[in-house]
Formats: structure tokens, sequence, C-alpha cells
């Protein structure tokens, strides 16, 4: 009898393991207890493995727990174990902006939250960093708060003490401290200029905009750029828009629509480009908008535009984010009123400009603009009097800029011609093609010997203002000819040349001009 606890002569065996189910410690387990948890198999939670290994404490033994370490397990029923989720408490998978970073953890909604350039704990699309220097900026942005955008609390504490909007307008009132003008509050489609009495950093946190519907009328547009990630311009315009837009003016920079192409400084990558945190002019074309319409005639139609999304990296930055440092005395202050003259090409004595030169543009004795010289299309910006004292003597409307060719060879500014005369617009535009020549002397002169005293050579220079025969000889004290250095006819110009005395002794010599019925003479020392 392998149970005489049991009375009955047909002893009950349900699991059939040859041991009485009254003297069973588990009748309905033919194992038994197979893994020793003190569980028998037929109501183990974990088969198998030990019952009583739980180390988070919710019923559920470790080998059997998806979530081990945890006592809510997937509570965000995300798929992920709470302690390996990356967003607790919401699902990982949710992330509509595709910055690898779940939508409920989101610093920045919209943007990118693994971009952040100066570590402040904002991300670059929902941090707007602009670098404001003293005077004029052209700026708009990409991030802007829900709420706060007044323009008093906007700018409240800054150095910026005047904004200006398309057709809007508002300053600090001098005598209240507060604003006036009719630029009430800051829109994420608009660009604007604002002015400092300093250079300083403005920094602007909130909601990423991202793409956004501008509306184009016809002519000018002071639009915004809505993103952190800079990008060329021909990268950035949809083909339609270019069709309808003539050209685009920034900060001091521009591109113009040629042939389907944008060109000149705003279209350089180098000092070009859209930029995080700037404004920009676009100029429509009316007949684009209302076909067929007669000059003069308004146009009410408008133009849909989003610029194309950046590509790339998503941290992209063009090479350069500040314009070209012009050479001393020939800087200009930046406007609020600007035109740009684009450059097809730029030649002196029929000698094209080359790269190291410098276009330099004047109102009167006025420098209002200068621009290396990159090639076709360099874009000179010529800066406009917009009411400032800073901006004194500058262009006003109807007035034509003259320019000048700062070679790089030999530092001379040389007088340029436009080859048709256009007038200065603000947010204007002109293509010209610029060239000069060295201008005739007006009468026979014989120019200071460089250098006297000298030894061995000296340069000697003489001009003449027409065709004539010239002799230019060298004589010693004594009035005997020492050497000839021309005898020939020579037509209207300036002529250098150099007399190397190393064959003469120290001494006092005379430099005899004659050209045609004129004489002049100078007395130059050779010195060894």
């Amino acid at each position: 009898d392998n149970c005489p606890l049991d009375s009955n002569a047909d002893q009950s065996d349900v699991d059939s393991d040859g041991e009485g189910d009254v003297c069973d410690a588990c009748p309905n387990d033919s194992e038994n207890d197979a893994d020793n948890d003190g569980v028998c198999g037929d109501v183990d939670l974990c088969e198998g493995f030990d019952d009583n290994l739980d180390a988070d404490g919710d019923g559920m033994p470790d080998a059997c727990d998806e979530c081990p370490a945890d006592f809510a397990d997937d509570s965000d029923g995300d798929g992920s174990c709470d302690s390996d989720d990356a967003c607790p408490g919401f699902d990982d998978n949710l992330d509509s902006d595709g910055d690898s970073v779940a939508d409920g953890c989101d610093v920045c909604h919209n943007g990118d939250d693994t971009v952040d350039t100066d570590s402040d704990g904002m991300p670059n699309d929902c941090d707007v960093d602009i670098d404001i220097h003293e005077g004029n900026n052209l700026v708009s942005f990409h991030a802007l708060p829900d709420n706060g955008l007044d323009v008093d609390s906007f700018f409240g504490g800054s150095s910026i003490y005047q904004v200006i909007g398309e057709g809007l307008f508002s300053k600090i009132d001098n005598v209240s401290g507060g604003w006036i003008g009719n630029l009430e509050s800051i829109a994420r489609e608009d660009g604007y200029w604002v002015r400092s009495d300093i250079d300083t950093e403005f920094e602007v946190q909130g909601e990423n905009i991202g793409s956004i519907t501008y509306q184009l009328h016809e002519a000018s547009n002071l639009i915004s750029y809505p993103y952190a990630t800079s990008q060329g311009v021909q990268e950035a315009i949809p083909s339609d828009v270019t069709d309808a837009t003539y050209v685009i003016i920034g900060e001091g920079l521009a591109a113009y629509n040629y042939n389907g192409a944008w060109v000149g400084s705003l279209a350089d990558n180098n000092f070009g480009g859209f930029k995080s945190g700037k404004g920009y002019w676009f100029k429509v074309r009316s007949e684009a908008l209302c076909p067929g319409i007669e000059a003069g005639e308004p146009c009410d139609e408008l133009l849909d535009f989003e610029y194309n999304t950046p590509s790339g990296d998503v941290d992209s930055r063009l090479a350069s984010s500040s314009l070209p440092i012009a050479p001393e005395g020939f800087e200009y202050t930046q406007s609020t009123a600007q035109g740009f003259y684009f450059v097809e090409s730029a030649s002196f004595d029929g000698v094209e400009a080359v790269a190291g030169d410098w276009i330099v543009a004047y109102n009167d004795n006025v420098v209002v603009g200068s621009w290396p010289w990159t090639g076709e299309f360099t874009t000179v910006p010529t800066m406009g009097y917009d009411g400032t004292q800073e901006t004194a003597g500058y262009m006003e409307e109807g007035q034509v800029p003259t320019f000048k060719l700062l070679k790089s060879e030999d530092g001379s500014l040389n007088e340029m011609t436009m080859d048709v005369v256009s007038a200065w617009t603000n947010n204007g535009h002109a293509v010209i093609t610029l060239t000069g020549t060295t201008p005739l002397p007006e009468a026979v002169s014989l120019n200071d010997a460089y250098p006297n005293p000298f030894n061995p050579s000296t340069n000697i220079s003489f001009e003449i203002p027409q065709d004539m025969h010239v002799n230019l000889s060298v004589y010693d004290i004594n009035g005997r000819v020492v050497a000839e250095l021309v005898n020939d006819f020579k037509t209207g110009n300036t002529y250098s040349v150099t007399w190397n005395a190393s064959g003469n002794a120290s001494g006092v010599y005379f430099v005899k001009l004659a050209a045609g019925q004129v004489v002049h003479t100078q007395k130059i020392m050779l010195v060894k």
C-alpha cells in the first residue's frame, strides 16, 4: 500500500505517478515539483523555473517576466519595458519630427532635439541666437514663444530701440520710455530691420516654426527665413517662385535671377545663402502674377510660396556668416535703404579685374558701398540715406553713384564708367558693365625721380598730352650726356624708365626732358 492513509481499496491516482492522491504532494502533477521551487507544476506561474524569484515584486517570476526589473512592466504600452524606455511614460514609437526623440520627451517640438550648438539646453530649431551689430540689422525668427510677442515685451530689456517692418514701424519714445508706432507685435512670417546702439546677442526661445506658406504680392515683400539650418538660394527656392521673382535682397547682399539661375553675393555660399535669424526682401514680377497687365496697373493676385526644406546634415551651415572686411578707408555703414549693382565685367585699360581687386561705390566723395571682385555679377551694395546721421550723404532716389576700381597689384584707385547710367533706388538693382582707362596727361611734365638720392638705379617718369618726339637724357655736372634713355616718337601717355648708374661715379646728375617745344630738367644724386 503506497498510501496507507487511504482507506479505499481502490486508491485514486489522478496524475498516474504511482502515488495515491491522498499521499501525493502534487496530485495533479505527474512530475510533482520538477523545478523544485515548492510550487506544483500544474500551478507553476513559470514552469521549469523558480517561481520564488521575483525581483520587481509584480507576481510574475523573473524567468517568465518580460520586464523583470519593472513592477508595472510596459506601463505606457509602447513595447518597451519602463526601465528601457527612452521616453518614460510616453510611447517611444511616436516621433513625428523624426529626430530620434519621442514626441512626449521633445524639448523642441517639430524640431531636431539632437542639435544644440551652443549647449544651452535648447536645441537649435527652437533657439534663435542673433548676433546684433551696432546700427541696422535685417532679421527674422525661426522660433517664437506662444505669447509675449508684443513689441514692448519682445524687445524689452534689449539694446534694440527701433523696429521697421514692411510698411510698419515702432520705436522707443525717449520721453515716456514706451514703444510708439504702428508695429504692434512680431509675426513668424515677417522680416524686420532692427536698430541697436551696441554690438550684442539677441536670443529668442520658443516653438519651432518650420514650414510657412507665404503669400507674396507684386513688388517688394519683406519675409522671414523659417529654419535654423542654412541653405543656398538656388536650393531653397522652388522653380515656380524663381520664375516669378527677379531679385532677393538681404542685409548688404542680393541675388539676381539671370535666366532662371540665381547669381550675385546672396547666391554665393561663401558669404550668402539663407541663414537663421535673417530677413529677406523678395521682389516679384507683376506680370508673373497678372499676365497681360498694363504697366502701372495694380495687380491684386498673390503667389503662394514655401522654402524647400533644408536637406543633408541636420546641422549643416554655410561656409561663412559674415561679410567681407573692406580695406581701410573704404568701409561704409549698413543702411535700411540699399540698392545693388550687379557688375557683369570690369576692366581698366583693357585688363580685366582680378581676385583681390575691389569695386568701390561713391556718392560724390562719400563711400556708400564696396565689394571684392568675385567675377561675373560681382554685387556691389550701395547704401542710401535713411534719415539717420550715420547715413548722411548716402544715395537718394534718382541719384547716380560713381564707381572706382581699387587694384590689388599697386593699390591704385581708378575711375570707372557704367555702360548704362542707372539711377539709384531703394531696394533697386541694375546690371552694369564697368570700364576705365588711364586719363591722358594735360601737359608735358617730368615727375620726381624715385628714389633720389639713389644707388645704383632710379625710376624716371614723364607725361605727354599728345603724340610728339621725346628725348630723355642724363647729363653730368659738366653738361656731358652720360645716358640717353628715350629718343623716339611717343603717343600721348604716361611713361616710366629706369636708369641703372652702376657704371657711373657718385655725384650730381641732371635729367633733361625735351618733348615738342617743352624742356624740363631735374637734379638727381648718385651715392655709392
